[in-house]
C-alpha cells in the first residue's frame, strides 16, 4: 500500500456539535465533532504547575479486539500486517533537555487541560499543518471515563522543559471523530486536532498515512515514569503490526503523560524534508505489557479531519 504524503508543521466550553459530512467524503460514516473556545479559559502560572501527567490508558485484549472490529466495519480494506521484529531489548528513553533548539522537538510540548474532577492534567502534543494546528490524542481532549464530554481549560506549552516553555499557546477550536467515544471508546480513532490562536513559526513537519515504509520508529513524549513528566523524552523502537486500525510499537516503555506524543519514521534531529514523518502517536497499551505502546493508524480520514481544522471549520 502506498503512503499518502502531506506537509505539516511542527476557553471555555461550548456544546459539542456533530457535523454530517457530504456522502462522497464520508463513505465510511465517520462524523466530526467540534469544540469551540468561548474565551473563558483562565489558567494562572500557579495553576499550570499543579498539572499532573494523565494516567496511561490500558486496555484488555478482548476489549481491544472489539475496537478493531468496529474500525474494520467502518474502514474495510485498511492494511492488516504482522511483521517479525528483531528488537529483543527494551527501549531506553533519552531526555531532551532543550527541546526548543532542534527539529523536530521544538514543535512538541505539554498540553494542559482540566477534567471534570476539577484537576489539571498534562499530555503531549505537537504543532502540525500550516503552523497553527496541534495534534494530540483524543483521550487528552475528551473524557470517556467520568464526564463523557470534552475536557476544558486547554493550554499548549511548546518546547516545555522543567517548568518553562518557549511559547504558551491558546486555542480557537478542536475536532475529533465521534467514533472515538461512541458507542464506546475506540483507540483506532484516538487522535484530535486543535486550531491554535498563534503561529508556531517553525519549519513544517510531515505526516504520512497508511503503512509506515520503514520498521524503525521513534516516539516522543512527557512520561511520568521518567522525570515525572518534567522533560521531553524520545525512545527508539520498531513497529510490529497493524491490526484493525491499531499500530503496535515494540520498545516503547514510556507511560502516563506521553499520550499524544508523535511517532516518527526516518527520525533525524535537524533532518531535512525526507526525515521526521509523523506516522502515529502514543495512545495506549495492553494490560500487563510494559515495553510496547499502541497508536492509531493514520488514514485518509485522519488527513480529512486535519484539513477540517486547518480550514477553521471547527470554528463555524
Amino acid at each position: 500500500m502506498k503512503c499518502k504524503f502531506i506537509e505539516i508543521s511542527g476557553a471555555g466550553l461550548t456544546v459539542a456539535v456533530l457535523l454530517a459530512l457530504p456522502p462522497a467524503a464520508a463513505a465510511n460514516g465517520l462524523k466530526i465533532e467540534n469544540l469551540k473556545n468561548t474565551g473563558a479559559d483562565m489558567l494562572s502560572a500557579e495553576d499550570v504547575e499543579t498539572a499532573v501527567p494523565l494516567p496511561e490508558r490500558t486496555v484488555a485484549p478482548e476489549a481491544l479486539e472489539e475496537m478493531k472490529q468496529r474500525f474494520r466495519e467502518l474502514s474495510p480494506g485498511a492494511p492488516e500486517i504482522e511483521r517479525k521484529s528483531n528488537l529483543k531489548q527494551r527501549g531506553v528513553p533519552e531526555r531532551i533537555d532543550n527541546p526548543g533548539t532542534a527539529d523536530p522537538y521544538w514543535s512538541t510540548g505539554r498540553l494542559i487541560f482540566r477534567k471534570a474532577d476539577g484537576k489539571l492534567y498534562a499530555c503531549t502534543a505537537q504543532f502540525t499543518e500550516d503552523f497553527k494546528v496541534v495534534l494530540t490524542a483524543a483521550h487528552c481532549v475528551y473524557d470517556t471515563d467520568d464526564a463523557h464530554d470534552w475536557n476544558r481549560d486547554f493550554l499548549f506549552q511548546r518546547a516545555y522543559a522543567n517548568g518553562t516553555s518557549v511559547q504558551d499557546v491558546g486555542w480557537k477550536c478542536m475536532s475529533l471523530f465521534t467514533s472515538y467515544h461512541t458507542p464506546s471508546e475506540n483507540f483506532a480513532y484516538d487522535y484530535a486536532f486543535i486550531l491554535t490562536d498563534v503561529d508556531d513559526g517553525r519549519p513544517p513537519l510531515a505526516l504520512r498515512t497508511g503503512e509506515p515504509e520503514k520498521d524503525a520508529i521513534t516516539a516522543v513524549g512527557y512520561p511520568y515514569n521518567y522525570d515525572e513528566g518534567r522533560y521531553l523524552y524520545k525512545v527508539d523502537g520498531r513497529w510490529s503490526s497493524i491490526s484493525g486500525g491499531i499500530v503496535t510499537m515494540k520498545g516503547n516503555p514510556m507511560r502516563s503523560g506521553n499520550s499524544g506524543g508523535a511517532w516518527f519514521a526516518s527520525f533525524k534531529v535537524d533532518g531535512g524534508v525526507d526525515d521526521n514523518f509523523v506516522i502515529s502517536l502514543n495512545s495506549h497499551h495492553l494490560e500487563g505489557v510494559d515495553d510496547e505502546e499502541n497508536g492509531p493508524l493514520f488514514t485518509a480520514d485522519t488527513e480529512r479531519l486535519m484539513e477540517h481544522v486547518r480550514q477553521a471549520k471547527c470554528d463555524n
